[in-house]
């Protein structure tokens, strides 16, 4: 019998999305499952497009590192009050500083996913508290081993995190008109985490640049920003802002092209057969992997390539995407792998 108090913490808009896709299964076997979410851009939206209910505690801070820190500790205030009444057992998150505090503080085990050991301050300060870290097989071990204890167990997956929720969300031609879009007549452009921790001191693509040549291409862009300043972005004619969350199976699946600073969205497209491009200045191990098993993502690493790349991709027609789909279903997925940890209270499948 596994545990029955499972407290599953939320703190972006892909992480709703994939944690909130296992909380609907958890609780269809009768377990108690609480969500938390903080206030940071798609986040609860993701969450209420699931149909999945959540508390919300906190927000993300747009300012210093002091700013960060009082948030943060705030936050850990709230969980800990609500904590304090659900009693979990166990806490399912991604590394979560505040989260992985409280859960530790009360006894509670904690469950980590992680796709992003380059994300070196959340994964040292809560991956050393994980029981167990579910990871993909992509990562090399020794990257996620040096943030853990000898004790931690690590459980490795042949496939990526986005697979979790394109098993399981069908891709919806209806919500791609409802926002006034024409199927496979836009291109999605979600700018780069411009401050997140791990691009300190790093020269990022200007998303100004970017939106210019996707603006080229002749297609209406759906802009999906990610900070308060990406809204001047959307006074560009032929941008259409997409801000009280979205779909993203759906989004993705329909669009001539996805281009993004980050990462997932690249990802979760390309293993739908839509093109999509990454100009993030990190050669992650996941997005290698994906390339190689012969999905249509592609790294530009200047505004020459990411123009180049464009201009060819956009031109893919539909009957080239087919098939993508239903082999990224045969991929093993960190979902199925969380929930059987539960189950078997913490036995890894």
């Amino acid at each position: 019998m596994g545990w029955r108090r499972v407290w599953v913490d939320v703190l972006t808009s892909k992480q709703a999305t994939l944690l909130g896709v296992l909380a609907r299964e958890l609780q269809s076997t009768g377990l108690e499952v609480l969500v938390t979410c903080r206030e940071y851009e798609y986040t609860c939206r993701a969450l209420d497009f699931l149909g999945v209910e959540y508390v919300i505690f906190g927000r993300y801070s747009e300012g210093d590192p002091y700013d960060k820190v009082r948030e943060d500790g705030l936050r850990v205030a709230g969980l800990a009050e609500v904590a304090r009444g659900f009693k979990p057992e166990v806490l399912v998150a991604y590394p979560n500083p505040a989260a992985s505090r409280v859960a530790y503080g009360v006894g509670a085990r904690y469950v980590a996913l992680t796709d992003s050991p380059h994300a070196s301050l959340p994964s040292r300060l809560s991956l050393p508290l994980a029981d167990y870290v579910v990871f993909s097989s992509c990562i090399p071990e020794g990257e996620v081993r040096r943030y853990v204890t000898p004790s931690t167990v690590l459980v490795k997956f042949r496939g990526v995190d986005e697979v979790g929720w394109l098993k399981r969300l069908e891709p919806d031609e209806g919500y791609v008109r409802s926002l006034g879009l024409k199927p496979w007549g836009y291109v999605v452009f979600r700018p780069a985490e411009e401050l997140a921790t791990y691009y300190r001191g790093i020269r990022l693509l200007p998303s100004e640049e970017v939106l210019s040549i996707l603006l080229d291409l002749g297609y209406e862009v759906v802009l999906l920003p990610r900070y308060s300043r990406h809204r001047d972005l959307a006074r560009r004619e032929g941008v259409v802002a997409v801000e009280k969350g979205f779909s993203g199976p759906s989004l993705t699946y329909y669009a001539r092209l996805v281009v993004t600073g980050g990462a997932s969205i690249a990802r979760e497209a390309a293993l739908a057969g839509t093109p999509a491009i990454t100009y993030t200045p990190l050669d992650l191990h996941v997005n290698r992997c994906v390339r190689d098993w012969g999905f249509p993502l592609f790294r530009a690493t200047d505004v020459a390539e990411l123009r180049r790349l464009a201009v060819e991709l956009v031109n893919i027609g539909q009957v080239e995407r087919r098939g993508y789909l239903a082999r990224a279903r045969e991929l093993e997925d960190p979902v199925t792998v969380a929930r059987s940890i539960v189950a078997q209270e913490g036995a890894a499948p």
